[in-house]
């Protein structure tokens, strides 16, 4: 097995097409290394960044719910933290 792989594969592997896979590579989404024009992106690399697709939306979703008054309305003063 090869130690790198082609835009094609990842297109064909996540199930989008080739432009979106360069344009992440251009903005440094998928880890790739640049060599002139090209883009060569290591297979170690791009399994563990495949791996956690989705990670960080996850966690930026998983906020604290909003506080609730007991009349139904919406608190908008913030919890108070515990002391460590």
């Amino acid at each position: 097995m090869r130690t790198t792989i082609t835009v094609p594969e990842i297109s064909e592997r996540i199930g989008i097409c080739e432009e979106t896979i360069y344009e992440m590579l251009r903005s440094r989404v998928i880890p790739n290394i640049r060599y002139g024009r090209r883009f060569i992106i290591s297979r170690n690399a791009f399994e563990r960044w495949e791996a956690t697709i989705g990670e960080q939306v996850q966690s930026s979703v998983s906020k604290e719910p909003t506080p609730i008054a007991a009349n139904g309305a919406v608190s908008s003063k913030p919890r108070p933290t515990k002391a460590a």
